[in-house]
Order: structure tokens, then sequence, then C-alpha cells
């Protein structure tokens, strides 16, 4: 009985979030590569996970939860996300970040996009003072399921008592698939 519970539980699991939007995507630029992943949980809900290399400073994971709303060619949504970082020349740390995207379809194809979180010390680990991540780009439509993109991002860490973190500070292009 056990085993058909976990199974029915997990099956549910896994086709719950299908039937809702998901989205595949990566960028990079000569330092840094991130992928990630994101889906619908629901109705003005979705969920995050992404991992970026930065060739000299390490590797960033995050996973997040936001709630979202659309209105005509505006998308908001606010949320936190859960980020690890492991430095190669740092102490490794942490930060639970809040914050929110905005998006905008400015033409048929074409849509402007910025994001923003931030955690202050209190929502670090003990290392760091603050975390930032700011976000930056604009995306074509290649077709329904393809975006295309270019962007700015800027993600820092700074810390109590090392020399602050600019984890990846600059230009990037990239792809998103839509399912």
């Amino acid at each position: 009985m056990f085993n058909r519970s976990l199974l029915v539980a997990s099956l549910l699991a896994i086709a719950s979030p299908a039937a809702y939007a998901t989205q595949f995507n990566f960028d990079l630029n000569n330092d840094a590569f991130e992928a990630g992943f994101g889906t619908a949980i629901g109705p003005g809900a979705e969920v995050s996970a992404n991992y970026m290399y930065s060739r000299p400073e390490g590797d960033l994971a995050d996973i997040g939860i936001k709630a979202t709303h659309q209105h005509e060619i505006h998308k908001f949504s606010i949320g936190a996300k859960f980020t690890k970082l492991w430095a190669n020349n740092r102490a490794n740390a942490h930060a639970a970040a809040i914050g929110g995207d905005y998006a905008i379809t400015v033409a048929q194809n074409l849509t402007v996009s910025g994001s923003a979180y931030y955690a202050p010390s209190v929502l670090t680990s003990s290392e760091l003072n603050r975390y930032y991540d700011l976000d930056a780009k604009i995306a074509y439509s290649i077709m329904p399921q393809a975006d295309v993109y270019l962007g700015y991002r800027a993600i820092q860490f700074r810390y109590s008592n090392q020399q602050d973190l600019d984890f990846n500070k600059g230009l990037y292009i990239g792809a998103a698939f839509n399912f």
C-alpha cells in the first residue's frame, strides 16, 4: 500500500507542473555559463532553479519561488530565492534574497525585462554583509517555443572581513526554450 501511494504521489508531482508552462534557459559570456529551469506550479506561482559557473570566481546555485501576475503586455512577480556560493578564493556563502521581476512586451516578439534580488546581512551567512543580483535583458522570440536574448547582469557578494566578490558583472547572450 505504501509503495502504491508513493507511486501515485510521485506521478502527481511530475504531472502537475506539466500542465503549466516550463522554461529551460542558458546564457554565457567570456567568464560565465548559466543554465536554469523554471515552471509554473499553479495559477500565479512559479519555481525556478539555476546554476552558474564563473571561471575565476566559482559556482553559484539558487532555488526560488515567486508570485506572478500578467496584465496585458506587463508581467510582474515578487518572491524569494535561496542562493549558495562555492567560491574559489573566498569563504563560501549563502543568502536568502527577496526581490522581483518585471517584463513588458514592447513590440511583437520583443520583450524587455529586469529583475532585482537583495539580501541584507540578516538574511545571509555570517561572512556576508549583503548580496545582490541585478539583471536586465532584451529578448526576441524567434518562434513560439524559443527566445534569444542579450542582457547585462551584476551579482555581488559583500563580505564582512574579506574583499567583496563581483561574481559576475557584464553582458551575456542566451536562449530560452518554452514548453
